[in-house]
Parts: structure tokens; sequence; C-alpha cells
């Protein structure tokens, strides 16, 4: 959460969602690293919104707030068929073949794919997250099944 914004306890907010519109409804509960909040108001922008929250009644209330980092429980994170990055970070990488290409270290977001950052020693793979390239995830396994794009 960024700064109060005016006298009644309404809060500046960074979203670091592309789901928004969904974080901040009414009725939303959040976790801070200290506290559970629950959403009573928003305006402004999915870019940019001012929330209010239950219990944030005045702007030294909300001024507790500023800089506390808001979470969604992970389960709710997460849409049917996706995954969170932290939940890639760490699989090994195999090829459709059975070649094993290295471990996930990061993702980066590029344009409209997420890239895979695998790395096995002093080589780094950059892997599109696409169904043409990424056939399957099994986080059960800690392993993700691809087709480098010279095999696809």
């Amino acid at each position: 959460m960024r700064a109060p914004h005016g006298i009644r306890g309404e809060v500046r907010v960074e979203p670091m969602t592309d789901r928004a519109a969904e974080r901040f409804r009414v009725g939303s509960r959040l976790t801070t690293d200290r506290e559970s909040l629950v959403v009573a108001s928003v305006r402004g922008t999915s870019d940019a919104p001012i929330v209010a929250f239950e219990g944030v009644a005045d702007r030294s209330a909300a001024e507790r707030l500023r800089d506390r980092e808001l979470r969604v429980p992970r389960a709710a994170a997460r849409r049917e068929g996706e995954y969170l990055w932290d939940d890639l970070v760490g699989l090994e990488t195999w090829t459709v073949g059975g070649e094993r290409l290295g471990e996930v270290r990061e993702v980066l977001r590029a344009g409209g794919a997420d890239v895979l950052v695998v790395r096995d020693g002093d080589r780094e793979i950059l892997l599109p997250m696409l169904e043409s390239v990424v056939r399957e995830v099994d986080l059960g396994g800690g392993r993700i099944v691809v087709a480098p794009q010279e095999e696809a």
C-alpha cells in the first residue's frame, strides 16, 4: 500500500496483479504481515485504486498501513489451469524426448507471454510460457515438460 488518501481512512494501492478489479472488490479479504483487512469501498481506476478497509476510519489509521504488502490466500491467487510464478521456480525442466534442460530459476514478464529462465550450470535457456512450448506442468512431480521452439 502506498500513502493515505484524504482524511477518511482511504489508502492508495499499487496493484501487483493482473486481476486488480477482482482483488479490490467490496467484501474482499486481504492480509498484510500483521492483520486481515476487508475492503469496504473502492474508487479510482484498477491501475491505481483508492481503497477503504473496514475498521480504518481516519488518516492516522490509514497511515499505519503505509508500505505494507497486501496478499490474498494462495488458493485464491490461482485460476484453474494457471500457475503462480512461485509455483514454477525450482521445477526441473525436461524435453518431451526426456532430455533434462535444467531448473527454472526465475520467471520474467516479456510482452504477451511469461518466460521461464532455465539454468543448468552456465547454460541458460529462455522458454516462453506458450501452449506450443510448455506441454505439461507437474507441480506434484516437480517438473515441467517442454518442446523448445526449435523442436516444436
